[in-house]
C-alpha cells in the first residue's frame, strides 16, 4: 500500500514549508489549505532513482526510447546491434490521476528532432523510479521551456 503524505508550497515565501503549518481540518477530517497562499502537494508513492520521494509538481526527466531494433548476423544469428529510433531524455510536470497512477504531462524533449513520423513526444507519460527530480513548477518553470 502507498504511503499517504504531503507537502505544502508557499506562494508568499516562494518556498517548501511544514505541511502542518498550512493545513487545517474540519468535521469531515478532509486536509485544505489554511489559505490560498499555500499549494498541497500529495506524494506519488514513487522515490527517483536516487530515493527522492516524487510529488505532485515535481518536474522530472525520463530516458526515452521507441522503436528498438536487433540487428543479427545472418550465420550466427547473433546479436550484432541493437539500436532504438528515438533514445532520448524526456522532461515533464508530475500529476496524480487516481485512474492511471503517477504520470508527467507538459512534455518536452532534449532531442525533439528525433521525433518524426510515428513517434510523436508523448502527451502524457507514466512515471517510475527511473526517473530523477530536476525541479518543481515553482522554482523551476524554465526547465518546462523547449531544450
Amino acid at each position: 500500500m502507498r504511503e499517504i503524505k504531503f507537502r505544502a508550497w508557499s506562494k508568499t515565501l516562494q518556498r517548501l514549508v511544514p505541511i502542518w503549518s498550512a493545513i487545517e481540518t474540519r468535521g469531515d477530517n478532509v486536509l485544505r489549505p489554511i489559505n490560498s497562499d499555500f499549494v498541497i502537494e500529495q506524494y506519488t508513492g514513487i522515490d527517483d532513482r536516487v530515493g527522492n520521494a516524487v510529488h505532485e509538481n515535481d518536474i522530472v526527466e525520463i530516458d526515452y526510447r521507441r522503436g528498438d531494433h536487433t540487428v543479427l548476423d545472418p550465420q550466427t544469428l547473433g546479436m550484432v546491434e541493437q539500436y532504438s529510433d528515438v533514445d532520448t531524455i524526456v522532461r515533464g510536470v508530475v500529476h496524480i490521476w487516481p485512474s492511471t497512477g503517477a504520470i508527467i504531462n507538459h512534455t518536452s524533449s532534449e532531442n525533439p528532432e528525433q521525433f518524426v513520423g510515428d513517434y510523436r513526444i508523448p502527451q502524457y507519460l507514466h512515471i517510475n523510479k527511473d526517473c530523477i527530480i530536476i525541479g518543481n513548477i515553482h522554482e523551476n518553470q524554465d526547465l518546462l521551456e523547449e531544450q
